[in-house]
């Protein structure tokens, strides 16, 4: 821990260094501090904005992901390479991109395609010049919504009738509620599973029964709080469905 500590600190030095050579600041980048949320399957821009009078055409720009054991290198632009200044990793091939017409003008955010759960984390925008050196960390929240929910009827449970909504494809992991006709939550005791998939996303089922007497206008409403989004479904149920043992 003695020398995780002594590197940590050799790296604040050496960057305070690097940050001192620039004394008449005309260099810095504009530190994000919200969270960025990406949308499964959608692009997403992560932001690095340089503030400078004049961006050399020399700049170097390294997109780093810092995962949970170790950091992976992302996208590089070095304005060195003039003929060809992007290096992708692999891991990245055909997903990422600059705005290259806009790295004069101090954007050097990167452009994300068909975001993925395992994309969810943090990312280090860190910039080179000749004699300056800085970095920004942007947090990627990843979110996904199905764009549909059914709801079942599983036949009679004694004296009700079974009830089951399912609906795939959601992250982070949904709210499922049970609705009446004037939309208010429903009394009934719910069973509700959720399975996470190979890709990370949510397959929800949840189940009710409905016994005779109660409000038959039955809502399934699916949640997603951090796209701040809802999937609904909604049956009504004859009483002779009720009545058919």
């Amino acid at each position: 821990k003695m020398m995780d500590d002594l590197k940590k600190d050799a790296l604040e030095n050496e960057l305070a260094f690097w940050r001192g050579q620039d004394k008449e600041g005309q260099y810095r980048i504009i530190p994000s501090y919200d969270p960025v949320l990406g949308v499964v399957g959608k692009g997403v821009v992560l932001p690095c904005q340089l503030e400078a009078q004049t961006i050399p055409k020399e700049v170097l720009v390294q997109w780093t992901f810092t995962g949970k054991s170790l950091n992976t290198e992302v996208t590089t632009y070095d304005g060195k390479n003039a003929q060809n200044p992007v290096r992708e990793n692999k891991a990245y091939l055909g997903r990422t991109n600059f705005f290259q017409s806009e790295v004069s003008k101090g954007n050097l955010s990167l452009h994300m395609e068909n975001v993925m759960i395992s994309d969810k984390g943090k990312y280090i925008c860190s910039v080179s010049l000749e004699n300056w050196y800085d970095e920004v960390m942007v947090d990627l929240d990843v979110a996904a919504q199905s764009d549909e929910s059914e709801v079942f009827l599983d036949g009679h449970v004694g004296q009700g009738i079974g009830l089951t909504c399912k609906s795939q494809g959601w992250f982070p992991e949904p709210e499922i509620i049970w609705l009446d006709s004037k939309g208010q939550t429903r009394k009934e005791k719910v069973i509700t599973q959720s399975l996470q998939t190979s890709s990370g996303l949510f397959d929800v089922v949840s189940s009710m029964t409905l016994e005779p007497g109660s409000d038959m206008e039955v809502s399934c409403r699916i949640v997603n709080d951090l796209l701040n989004t809802v999937c609904e479904s909604r049956v009504l149920i004859s009483g002779e469905i009720l009545d058919i043992h």
